[in-house]
């Protein structure tokens, strides 16, 4: 939706049970974006979208911003002629780089969840994962070191950002790859509480660099059209 916003395209916003996230996105005709994490066979994942005007549906965020800049040359492109190898590569180097944050994240998406997923997601991850949700989150000093390397995280954005003439990554041009930071905030904590004090501790990491970034890009955040 960040990238709908910016674009200023219509959307409607369809929300499906996690647990149905499988079977509505086959109905659909949206294919999967990747295998499981445990090689057990395809993943089908959100955010997907249909083109209504083209009926053309993709999936993966990445894809997606490919092909809106495409499909609507006439918007604020989401990657800027020039940027595709900075785009690709940030996008790659991601999801290695905040996977330290997961351990925190994880366990918390049950909060959002109604019954019927809650009981699915808690199946299926410690299939994947080999550990009940409830043993995820590190405890005590393991807590604490665990927590170090989501700021380092955090750092290396914070490094990145700073070579930058502007509070994006391109500068005073919006682009992908801040969408990609702001959308692993905000799913934080919409999981955690916007009020509970991880959140709030990674907001003020880097000077408040991250509650800034955030409200800088809060007008593209709406759901709604």
């Amino acid at each position: 939706r960040y990238a709908l916003n910016y674009k200023k395209l219509p959307f409607k916003t369809v929300f499906i049970e996690y647990c149905d996230v499988e079977t509505e996105l086959k109905k659909l005709g949206i294919p999967p974006s990747g295998v499981r994490p445990d090689k057990s066979g395809p993943f089908y994942t959100s955010p997907s979208i249909i083109d209504h005007i083209t009926n053309t549906p993709v999936t993966d965020s990445y894809k997606i911003a490919e092909y809106l800049d495409k499909a609507y040359p006439s918007t604020p492109p989401l990657i800027p002629k020039g940027s595709e190898a900075f785009q690709a590569a940030f996008y790659d180097q991601f999801l290695p780089l905040i996977r330290p944050l997961f351990p925190f994240l994880l366990p918390k998406i049950p909060t959002v969840l109604n019954p019927r997923s809650v009981e699915y997601y808690a199946s299926t991850r410690q299939a994947w994962f080999g550990k009940p949700l409830s043993e995820m989150e590190p405890k005590g000093e393991a807590r604490v070191e665990a927590w170090k390397k989501v700021e380092a995280a955090f750092d290396t954005f914070h490094g990145w950002l700073s070579k930058s003439s502007g509070p994006f990554f391109m500068g005073e041009t919006i682009s992908f790859a801040d969408f990609v930071v702001a959308a692993m905030l905000k799913g934080f904590g919409v999981c955690a509480g916007f009020e509970s004090e991880e959140f709030k501790q990674i907001l003020a990491l880097n000077n408040g660099r991250w509650k800034k970034f955030l409200d800088d890009l809060e007008p593209y955040a709406s759901a709604k059209n």
